[in-house]
């Protein structure tokens, strides 16, 4: 079993390319699109359709939705880092 690197451990070069190159295979795959589409959907529905007193479902929702983007974020992160790896690389 391969031993994760720590958050603050720095990269290798190739590691980046290969972290940035398996994000773009999740990123772009169609079932994670697919989840990440129904995910969205249904938090911006249940937040909408809660009611007006219902202060604590909508922060929920309000919640899952950014928490939803920042994996997106993060994962295009990743792939960006990965891209210019790589042009450091040549």
């Amino acid at each position: 079993m391969k031993k994760k690197k720590g958050i603050s451990e720095p990269k290798t070069t190739e590691e980046q390319i290969q972290q940035g190159n398996a994000a773009a295979a999740v990123i772009n795959s169609p079932v994670f699109q697919e989840a990440f589409e129904i995910l969205e959907g249904r938090y911006i529905s249940n937040w909408i359709s809660s009611s007006i007193d219902d202060k604590d479902k909508r922060e929920v929702q309000f919640m899952s939705l950014r928490v939803l983007s920042e994996v997106r974020l993060e994962l295009e992160s990743m792939i960006n880092s990965g891209k210019l790896a790589a042009r450091h690389n040549q």
